[in-house]
């Protein structure tokens, strides 16, 4: 699902908390594990380096190089298992396992396994390259070969392997396998595990807290101020249209009813004219006394339009379906067109600013089907999807050439730039796109109904 949609769905605020709370935690667990699986590396690593330094020490002293070629004396080999005897006694140790090179076990307290070959071992070979490694072995999940002559009742324990090199450190001559089982360490390691954990998910729910603390009180102001900025576009749609229907009146009641003064007085001095022959002897000074009646009448038709087309009824007491309505019978008794339209189930009450908008973008977008798309097909939608009223206008006509540009708001189209920016200061969606089957265009308006 899109972040847009989950917003859509669920609010900016529910769709934070959700999504931060479980990144937060997420980080918070990866995060305490990553921190707590480099302690506890550092930690196995430091307890078998210790063994290590110990083996060496005393390994050098005695001379190991023949032991672990097999050509050492009766009493040097027993002098050196007897200083790996003594290892194996050491408080923790419980297994002592010595490798020569060809992977065989020369040597154990655990007499079952001397002579034994384990090829396989992967830690082994890289023993053999000089590297020391310790590792935490759970029993249970353990499939090595030679972990099959644990002890009973082991469940868990630390496997360290170490080289050990000739005099000079010029060759690695054999290995030490140590098995400990510290449980001092391990519940320290079990502790500090749940601690480092704790530590993250605390600091998590913190940080959690605080941002969505500061996100809440963000939102709301938001909030508040988009509520009081829609109250103000609803408010200003208000006045526009209060301002536009004066205007309308003011037309109609002052130019409008100038013009027509006039012409019923050039009515008069046209007969005035014609009575006393003075027209009648110049036919030409006829043909400008035509021209200038039939100017004021063209310009008293479009007045009349103009004032027609500012006043929109009162849509107080309308519904959304009887403002479409009214809508579409002013536009097909102007046109003389037809207009087919699609009305959904739709709410009883909307507000004031909504009606107008919807008023004026139909009457609009019919004004632009019948003059730029001839009037062909002309239909309308209006539906209500979720909480937004969907309005829809449409023609077969040619199309629109620069719909980049209008799309953009960068159109001299003074009737689609002024439905956009209608349509946009009540919240809403303005959308313009070209039909291809059949051609023409198709004004799409999404209003929230709230």
């Amino acid at each position: 699902m899109k972040i847009s949609t989950l917003i859509k769905k669920l609010g900016f605020l529910n769709t934070f908390a959700i999504l931060s709370f479980v990144s937060i935690i997420v980080i918070s667990i990866a995060s305490g594990a990553i921190f707590f699986s480099f302690l506890q590396k550092n930690l196995l690593q430091r307890e078998i380096t210790i063994s290590s330094e110990f083996i060496r020490s005393i390994s050098l002293i005695n001379n190991p190089q023949a032991y672990f070629e097999g050509t050492a004396t009766e009493q040097s080999k027993q002098e050196m298992e007897e200083f790996y005897n003594y290892i194996a006694n050491i408080p923790a140790v419980f297994r002592v396992v010595i490798y020569n090179r060809q992977y065989q076990v020369i040597w154990s307290n655990h007499k079952k396994i001397i002579g034994k070959t384990f090829p396989d071992n992967n830690e082994l070979t890289r023993t053999y390259q000089g590297k020391n490694l310790a590792t935490q072995v759970a029993v249970n999940d353990s499939i090595k070969k030679e972990h099959h002559f644990l002890p009973q009742n082991m469940e868990q324990f630390i496997e360290g392997y170490l080289p050990v090199w000739n005099s000079d450190r010029t060759r690695i001559i054999g290995a030490v396998e140590l098995y400990k089982s510290p449980q001092a360490l391990f519940n320290a390691i079990k502790k500090g595990r749940f601690l480092v954990i704790s530590v993250s998910l605390l600091g998590g729910m913190i940080l959690f807290s605080t941002l969505y603390w500061i996100v809440k009180i963000a939102h709301r102001m938001i909030e508040y101020q988009r509520i009081h900025i829609n109250r103000a576009n609803r408010r200003a749609v208000e006045l526009n249209e209060h301002h536009l229907r004066r205007i309308g009146s003011e037309l109609h009641d002052g130019p409008a009813q100038s013009i027509g003064f006039a012409l019923l007085k050039f009515d008069a001095v046209t007969e005035l004219l014609h009575s006393s022959n003075i027209i009648s002897s110049t036919p030409h000074k006829m043909d400008a006394v035509n021209k200038i009646e039939s100017a004021l009448k063209d310009a008293l038709q479009e007045i009349r339009d103009l004032s027609a087309g500012l006043i929109i009824p009162d849509l107080n007491d309308l519904c959304a379906t009887k403002a479409l309505e009214k809508v579409i019978q002013r536009h097909e008794k102007r046109t003389s067109t037809t207009v087919k339209y699609d009305v959904s189930l739709l709410p009883q009450s909307l507000n004031i600013s909504t009606k107008i908008c919807l008023y004026r973008f139909i009457q609009e977008g019919l004004n632009n089907a019948f003059y730029h798309g001839k009037g062909i097909n002309q239909f309308v939608s209006l539906k209500q999807k979720g909480n937004n009223l969907i309005i829809s206008v449409s023609d077969d006509g040619p199309g629109m050439v620069d719909m980049k540009h209008v799309n953009n708001n960068q159109t001299d189209h003074l009737g689609l730039r002024g439905l956009r920016e209608r349509v946009e200061s009540l919240g809403g969606i303005f959308k313009i796109k070209n039909k291809h089957n059949p051609s023409g265009v198709q004004l799409i308006a999404v209003l929230p109904i709230s």
